[in-house]
C-alpha cells in the first residue's frame, strides 16, 4: 500500500509488527491476520482438551492483557488484528445476502427451540441466504449447524441433533461439548457456508465450529456493530438474555436512522419451549416507540418489524435470497 506521496507503508507495517512481537514476546495470535478463522484454526490442540486449544490460549492472553490498565502496545496489537478481520469479513460478505440470527447461548441442544433454529438455518441456506450468528453455543450453534447441514437429508440432520443432545450444554463438560460438535461437523459431508462473529470478550463460551468462516474479534463493541450492520437482508431474533435484548435495540436504532444503508427486516420468532415470550417481554412495544420520531411520524424500517409465528411466515417476509 502507498500513500499519495509515493511512500511505501508495507515495510513500516512489517517493522511495526516486528516491534510488537519484540515488546510483547510470544503471541498466540497473528496481529495481522489475512483471512477469517476456521474451526480447525481455533480448535487446534483439542486433543489436549478445550483449555489446550488455540482459541483458549488467545482468550487467556486477552484476559491477562485486558486487565486494566491494558498496555497500549497490546491494545495496538488487538486493533491491528481486528482491522485485519474486518478487511477479510468485508471480502467474504461482498457477494452474499446475509441474514443474522440472534438468540440466547443457553438454549440446550435437542430442545424444541434448538431444533426449530436448526430448521431455520437450513431453510435460509437452501433459499440462497448466508446465515450469520454471534458464533456462540445455543441458538447460534443451532443456526450455523442448520446452515452447514443444508445439503443433507432432513432425517440425517435430526440424527446429528439427537447425538449432540447427549451433551446438551457446555457448562458442565466443555471438553465433551466441543468434542461432540467436532464429531458432528466431521459427519457433514459438504458443509454449506455460513458466518459467525464471536469475540474473546466472551471467550469462556466456546465458539461453535459449524460456521465455515469465523470472524473472531478482541473488541466486542466493534464486533457487535459489525455483526448487526452486515446482516443487510434482515435479522431474526429468538428469545435470549441481556445480550440478545441489547442487539434488538441496537439493530432498531441502526435501522431507524439508516446508519448503514436501507433498513432491513427485524423478525421475532418465539421459542416453542416458551410460547408468548416476545409478547410478555414488552420488547416489541418498546421497539415500536423507537420507530416514531418526535413529530409522531414513523421512522424508516417501522414496517419491517414483525412477529412471526412460523418459519414459513418468516421466509415469506424475507423473500428470496437468490439473485
Amino acid at each position: 500500500m502507498s500513500n499519495t506521496d509515493g511512500l511505501d507503508w508495507t515495510n513500516d507495517i512489517d517493522d511495526l509488527v516486528d516491534k510488537l512481537r519484540l515488546d510483547l514476546g510470544f503471541l498466540p495470535y497473528d496481529p495481522t491476520p489475512h483471512g477469517l478463522y476456521t474451526a480447525a484454526d481455533l480448535y487446534e490442540g483439542m486433543d489436549g482438551g478445550f483449555e489446550a486449544t488455540v482459541d483458549q490460549k488467545i482468550y487467556r492472553r486477552a484476559r491477562t492483557a485486558g486487565s486494566p490498565p491494558i498496555a497500549p502496545v497490546e491494545m495496538l496489537a488487538h486493533r491491528l488484528h481486528d482491522h485485519g478481520i474486518t478487511v477479510a469479513l468485508d471480502e467474504f460478505r461482498a457477494d452474499k445476502q446475509l441474514v443474522g440470527l440472534m438468540g440466547g447461548h443457553a438454549m440446550p441442544r435437542g430442545s424444541a427451540g434448538y431444533r426449530q433454529v436448526v430448521a431455520l438455518g437450513r431453510e435460509l441456506t437452501i433459499a440462497g441466504f448466508c446465515v450469520a450468528t454471534g458464533g456462540g453455543p445455543g441458538a447460534m450453534e443451532a443456526a450455523n449447524l442448520g446452515a452447514a447441514s443444508a445439503a443433507m437429508a432432513e432425517g440425517d440432520v435430526e440424527a446429528l441433533v439427537d447425538t449432540l443432545a447427549e451433551v446438551p450444554t457446555f457448562a458442565g463438560d466443555p471438553d465433551s461439548f466441543i468434542g461432540a460438535a467436532l464429531t458432528a461437523l466431521a459427519a457433514i459431508p459438504d458443509p454449506q457456508r455460513s458466518l459467525s462473529v464471536p469475540t474473546w470478550f466472551y471467550g469462556h463460551e466456546p465458539s461453535n465450529p459449524f460456521a465455515t468462516d469465523i470472524a473472531k474479534y478482541f473488541l466486542n463493541s466493534e464486533r457487535e456493530a459489525g455483526l448487526l450492520a452486515l446482516a443487510t437482508s434482515g435479522i431474526v431474533f429468538v428469545p435470549g438474555g441481556p445480550g440478545t435484548l441489547q442487539e434488538v435495540f441496537q439493530d432498531g436504532a441502526q435501522n431507524a436512522y439508516e446508519t448503514f444503508g436501507p433498513s432491513a427486516p427485524m423478525l421475532f420468532l418465539d421459542n416453542p419451549d416458551d410460547p408468548g415470550w416476545w409478547e410478555r417481554s414488552g420488547v416489541l412495544t418498546a421497539l415500536d416507540r423507537a420507530f416514531v420520531d418526535h413529530h409522531g411520524q414513523p421512522r424508516a424500517g417501522r414496517d419491517l418489524v414483525a412477529f412471526v409465528e412460523s418459519i414459513d411466515q418468516l421466509m415469506g417476509r424475507l423473500g428470496s435470497g437468490r439473485g
